[in-house]
This record gives structure tokens, sequence and C-alpha cells, in this order.
């Protein structure tokens, strides 16, 4: 089963995607470290979409889908903004000091790790991100 939220392109509705996956952690039984890595991976692609995808329009829908099985969360981030693939970023240099490394990177770069897999289509003209976590 899938469950879906809408928001809006604003930060303040972050605090609806935060009730809305505390509820499907609580549903699936995740533990508390799952749950915080799921929550940081989450916002940090949502609020790429927030800052990023609509950078002259307000009221810009972006949808996130969540569905549990067979020990597998996944999430489906999709929004009609500007056409972006963050996985085509290079990967950040983290041997650099935070004075010589570029701005920028670091929070895609923090998703693929915190995720189990993480890929990105453009269809129809819209971004569909999606993330999955296997749960142990």
């Amino acid at each position: 089963m899938t469950n879906t939220l809408h928001i809006k392109n604003e930060l303040e509705q972050l605090t609806r995607l935060y009730a809305f996956l505390d509820q499907q952690a609580g549903a699936y039984e995740l533990g508390e470290l799952q749950s915080m890595q799921i929550k940081l991976a989450l916002e940090e692609a949502v609020t790429n979409v927030i800052l990023y995808a609509y950078p002259d329009k307000k009221d810009q829908d972006i949808r996130i889908d969540m569905s549990y099985e067979h020990k597998r969360l996944t999430i489906v981030i999709t929004d009609t903004g500007i056409g972006f693939n963050p996985l085509e970023r290079q990967e950040p240099d983290l041997t650099l000091s935070l004075e010589e490394r570029p701005i920028g990177g670091l929070g895609i770069y923090l998703v693929k790790q915190l995720m189990t897999e993480v890929s990105y289509s453009r269809s129809a003209g819209k971004n569909i991100l999606t993330m999955t976590k296997d749960i142990h």
C-alpha cells in the first residue's frame, strides 16, 4: 500500500512532511536510527525541491509517495519543476578542508549514504526521485 502526501514548495510545509514520516514510521515499525536516517534524507531531498525546482513560482505541488513491502521502504518524490538530476553532480571531495570545498553537493551525497538506493528520472515534465531503504 502506498501513502501519499501533497505539499507546496514552501519551507513551512516541512512540518507536514515530518508528521507524515512519523506516522509512516510508526505504521511500519521503523527503529529510531532508521527513522532518523530516512528523515534526514527525505528532508534534504524535499528541501532541494522547495528551494530550487520552482525559482520564480509559489504554490507549486510536490508529491511524496511512501510504501513498505518485503522489508524495503520506498519513497518517491515527484515535482514539475525545472529538470535536474541531482545524481549527476560530482561527488564532493571530503579530503578538502571546508574552506577549499565548493558550496553544494554534500546533501545528495548524504542522501546516497543514508539510503540503500537512489535513482532519478524525468518523465512527462516531472522530476522523479526514488529513494529506497532496506529495513532490517
